[in-house]
């Protein structure tokens, strides 16, 4: 393979297995300061957050997990007070799974957390340099959702405003 092509493919490679390692020690870091949500919980609490109740077997589709699996965070997040069941309305013999007001809270307080994480580390970087990393990580998580099996996309696809062509 020509040197020119391999080289920024092994170098976004590199970095992005840097970052994931990264960021499991931010995480571990943030738990031990007291960060109000471990990485499980606030997947679950999140996507409730931002999708209103769901169903069990709907939350776990959405996370690309296996509804036992699920089912057993749920259990878990349901007992801490976070997570209450209600009826669901289309099907009164099932049951959806909604954020209790604890569990706002705490959804709200780790997006805080993690949010001010990100704007401390790209504080000195400009406006458009933000812009073009969040179109970037847009289309590289567009393009994964697009790849992986059974994978559900997180959020629309990007803009044509936020669109960054970039050459290979």
């Amino acid at each position: 393979m020509d040197a020119g092509v391999s080289e920024p493919l092994e170098r976004i490679e590199r970095e992005l297995t840097h970052l994931v390692q990264r960021a499991q020690r931010v995480h571990l870091h943030a738990e031990s300061s007291g960060q109000p949500l471990e990485r499980s919980a606030y997947l679950i609490l999140g996507r409730l957050r931002d999708e209103g109740p769901l169903r069990n077997g709907a939350l776990a589709a959405l996370l690309g997990l296996d509804a036992s699996t699920v089912s057993r965070h749920v259990a878990a997040l349901q007992q801490s007070g976070l997570i209450a069941r209600e009826a669901d309305p289309e099907d009164g013999r099932a049951c959806r799974l909604r954020l209790t007001e604890t569990g706002h809270r705490a959804v709200a307080a780790t997006r805080k957390a993690r949010r001010g994480l990100v704007r401390e580390l790209l504080s000195s970087w400009s406006a458009e340099d933000r812009r073009t990393l969040a179109a970037l990580l847009e289309r590289l998580n567009a393009g994964l959702d697009a790849r992986l099996p059974g994978a559900q996309t997180d959020h629309p696809p990007p803009s044509a405003q936020s669109q960054i062509h970039v050459s290979a």
